[in-house]
């Protein structure tokens, strides 16, 4: 593994479901802060499974956000990977690639801690 080009520290905001047109669950969960490079962050983390799977310890999911850098230009994020419960702990850990606005992309590594109601996690060039 490459060594990170930076990190971020995220609070989660808010949680919400939903059902999809074709029946499916739907979570979402909002955050906000910082991350190296990017100034202020808010972003969506999606997970959508069949109502079956609600109790899952990890698949797919994906992400939607903006950033507002300190020069107060924008740029938009968006990306899909996979979670994972660690352990029994209420902690996920979350791996994506994400698309940024500008060309380029990132892989973001971290960890979801309901508890603490945090995401954070290092950032590594995925170009």
């Amino acid at each position: 593994m490459s060594d990170p080009v930076g990190e971020f520290n995220l609070k989660n905001t808010a949680i919400g479901f939903n059902t999809t047109a074709d029946g499916q669950l739907q979570q979402t969960v909002d955050f906000e802060g910082t991350a190296t490079g990017f100034g202020g962050v808010f972003g969506t983390l999606i997970i959508t499974q069949p109502l079956a799977e609600a109790g899952a310890t990890g698949g797919p999911c994906a992400w939607a956000g903006k950033a507002l850098l300190d020069d107060n230009s924008i740029l938009g994020g968006i990306g899909e990977g996979t979670w994972e419960q660690i352990g029994s702990e209420s902690r996920f850990k979350v791996s994506m690639i994400i698309n940024i606005s500008d060309g380029g992309k990132l892989r973001s590594e971290g960890v979801i801690d309901h508890g603490a109601r945090s995401y954070s996690g290092h950032l590594y060039d995925a170009s």
